[in-house]
Order: C-alpha cells, then structure tokens, then sequence
C-alpha cells in the first residue's frame, strides 16, 4: 500500500513536527495525502506526506474517511 494517495472527505488527526514538538492537525476536506512508510491495515499508524509535510495518520481514519486515488499509485 505503500505511495497510494487518498482524498479526505472528512477532518482527519494528522500528527506533524513543530519546532521540534509534536502536535495534531486537522486535515481539510479535498486534501490528499500520500502513504510513503507502513501498511494501511489494523489500527496503526503511517507515515503520509500531507502538505509537503511527513505526518502520522491512523490507518483506520484513513480507510473511513478517506478515498483512494486510483492510478495515483507511484
């Protein structure tokens, strides 16, 4: 599942680096995000490249309130 882009079609946690903190944002619906490191199964976590930025998403999130990007594979 690795490279697989997704479309939000619901606010999503996104946890992100912040001057070395972590924090969580929401994402926007109609924005994509791309898996680039773990597997899209069970309830962890993977990293995504959101807004030209390395975020952690839950899987399960991803799965129910996004939608996959077909062709978007890369």
């Amino acid at each position: 599942m690795i490279s697989q882009r997704f479309r939000i079609k619901m606010p999503i946690i996104a946890i992100v680096e912040v001057n070395g903190l972590y924090t969580s944002l929401y994402t926007a619906i109609g924005d994509t995000v791309t898996i680039i490191n773990g597997p899209l199964d069970g309830t962890r976590m993977v990293e995504v490249k959101w807004r030209d930025k390395i975020a952690l998403m839950f899987t399960m999130e991803i799965r129910n309130h996004a939608e996959l990007i077909e062709g978007a594979a890369s």
